[in-house]
């Protein structure tokens, strides 16, 4: 058996490259976040500072955890300036977390079962949709089943590595610190564990579960001088980025946590009966639609008695695992879990799911086999079977469908620019921060629907857009920091909703710089704001509809040189205005 895992070991891994290869596309991501990371390993790489630069203030960052950013800050340092090059971050991470899978559960279930596990998880939509962008989730995804591989192996005796461990004796289960049970980690299975985990920890604050499910194991097992080193190891990174948080003003994330919706603060925080509230949205989210969904790719009604039948299936099997070893992966699947179910309703998502999804596989497959094996081992197997099939083929057909969509993007950005695969709006938004680069004074701010993307695309420092219809308050946001010109853009119906009333109400507080798209069409727009707008109530009225054009003192003369577009991006490749 052992000649045989890595065989086995290498064709899942070549299976997961070329699935993760067939769907890769060269288009950026459209969300913030990926332009943040990019933000944040630019300056990491030229400043040796953590700050949100696209920010005119370019305060510290207190809310990402700096190691996704660390390692994109390095290949920027070596010349990487293009979008594939940092997208290798993620689809490498996506294999190492394809590896550990196999690891982690051929060690929990042998051979097959840790085949099976890592097959599904490389064929799920979710894992594969995310090793294409430069995102944090597929490196989360890999330190935290890199930790439990090698946190659980050091715990395993050394006859029985790569095999399930034997149960304890009946009635002896309830006494870890006894010598029944997993024996104690190994010094060195336990030092690379806990650092993986606490590298979980600063990739994403989410991996804190995983921390204080290795402390509680420690703990259970009474294994005092381990819990102290690993505890005292924690504390002081720990504390040090929760005292930068403080310093700055507090954790982004702690903050958001408690308001009823972090994109509309005004709504106020939450009480208990909106947490339990919060608990059964998620709850109900996610075992009826992101999970099954996140595993098979596709949508239909069928989605929720299969997640229903896969939650109920893994949480037997939890059950079972539970009185049987105690493995830190058994604590860790309720504690992240539970996290995931108060986490604000709109922040819930497949993305958060990821580190579950082995979980669920694997109890379920276990739960399966242990309901038919007193009938027939057979039988077991095969039921197994069937149920690998029923998620591995809808799991291909979207598979299928998203490679056709990634070839199709490949051509169409094969010119040398990989916008060009969205929708016009989206090409429209990224044309005008590609101008406002060449052609906005230096020290221009822009006011924006998404900054950090227009920040990357253009190096001009960008605020958000007020999220007001008020003239007046709308104004004095716009113009805090210096902003002195604002897009009107089509990228979603934001801008469309906010600023039409205020532009009704202030016209002559404004004036057209640039304008993108088709003519006669709206397109997408750069509108100045002038220095002094006259007072409200003298003569703004409207005029026809139509703004003046701004003067030439708000371009720059001459424009620097057009960088044409490419597959580099426009921060890393001509840095910041």
């Amino acid at each position: 058996m052992r000649r045989k895992a890595p065989l086995v070991l290498a064709g899942v891994l070549a299976v997961q490259a070329l699935l993760s290869a067939l769907v890769f596309t060269p288009a950026p991501h459209t969300g913030g976040d990926n332009a943040g990371y990019v933000t944040l390993a630019y300056s990491l790489a030229q400043r040796g500072t953590y700050q949100e630069l696209w920010d005119p203030a370019e305060p510290p960052h207190t809310k990402y955890p700096p190691v996704f950013p660390l390692l994109l800050g390095g290949l920027i340092a070596v010349g990487v300036k293009g979008w594939v090059g940092l997208k290798s971050v993620s689809f490498a991470a996506t294999l190492l977390a394809g590896l550990f899978a196999f690891l982690w559960a051929r060690g929990r279930g042998g051979l097959l079962m840790g085949a099976g596990v890592a097959l599904l998880l490389a064929l799920s939509d979710g894992v594969l949709y995310y090793s294409r962008w430069i995102l944090s989730d597929p490196l989360f995804l890999a330190l935290t089943l890199g930790a439990l591989w090698a946190l659980e192996k050091g715990a395993r005796p050394a006859s029985a590595a790569g095999s399930p461990a034997p149960p304890a004796p009946a009635g002896a289960r309830d006494r870890p610190g006894k010598g029944v049970g997993p024996p104690g980690p190994e010094p060195f299975w336990l030092a690379l564990g806990f650092a993986l985990a606490v590298l979980a920890y600063f990739t994403r604050s989410a991996g804190l579960p995983l921390v204080a499910a290795t402390l509680l194991w420690l703990g259970w097992g009474k294994r005092w001088k381990a819990l102290a080193g690993c505890a005292a190891a924690f504390a002081v990174p720990a504390f040090l980025w929760w005292l930068r948080g403080k310093v700055q003003g507090g954790s982004a994330y702690v903050a958001e946590f408690w308001l009823v919706d972090p994109y509309r603060p005004e709504l106020g925080r939450v009480g208990p009966p909106g947490l339990l509230l919060r608990v059964w949205e998620n709850l109900a989210s996610y075992v009826t639609n992101l999970i099954p969904e996140g595993i098979v790719g596709l949508e239909g009604p069928f989605l929720a008695p299969l997640g229903l039948l896969l939650t109920l299936l893994a949480l037997l099997g939890w059950l079972r695992s539970r009185g049987r070893g105690r493995w830190v992966g058994d604590l860790f699947f309720p504690l992240y879990f539970g996290l995931m179910l108060l986490w604000p309703v709109v922040w819930s998502g497949d993305r958060f799911a990821l580190p579950l999804l082995p979980f669920l596989l694997l109890y379920a497959g276990s739960a399966l086999i242990w309901l038919m094996e007193k009938r027939s081992p057979v039988l077991g197997q095969g039921v197994v079977g069937v149920g690998f099939l029923l998620l591995a083929l809808p799991a291909l057909g979207s598979w299928a469908g998203e490679s056709a969509s990634a070839r199709g993007c490949a051509e169409t950005a094969r010119a040398g620019d990989p916008w060009a695969c969205y929708p016009s709006a989206i090409r429209e938004y990224v044309a005008l921060a590609r101008w406002s680069g060449e052609n906005l004074p230096d020290g221009a701010v822009v006011v924006t629907r998404k900054p950090r993307i227009f920040f990357v695309l253009s190096g001009i420092k960008a605020r958000s857009l007020p999220l007001t219809t008020d003239p007046d308050a709308f104004l004095e946001r716009a113009r805090e920091g210096g902003g002195r010109y604002l897009t009107m853009d089509r990228w979603d119906g934001l801008a469309g909703y906010y600023l039409p009333p205020v532009l009704q109400a202030r016209p002559r507080a404004f004036c057209a710089v640039m304008a993108m798209g088709p003519q006669g069409e709206g397109g997408t727009l750069l509108l100045g704001l002038p220095d002094v707008p006259p007072p409200a109530g003298e003569g703004n009225e409207e005029e026809e509809g139509i703004l003046g054009l701004c003067g030439r003192g708000m371009l720059r003369e001459p424009p620097r040189p057009r960088v044409p577009p490419s597959g580099a991006i426009p921060l890393l490749v001509s840095g910041e205005r």
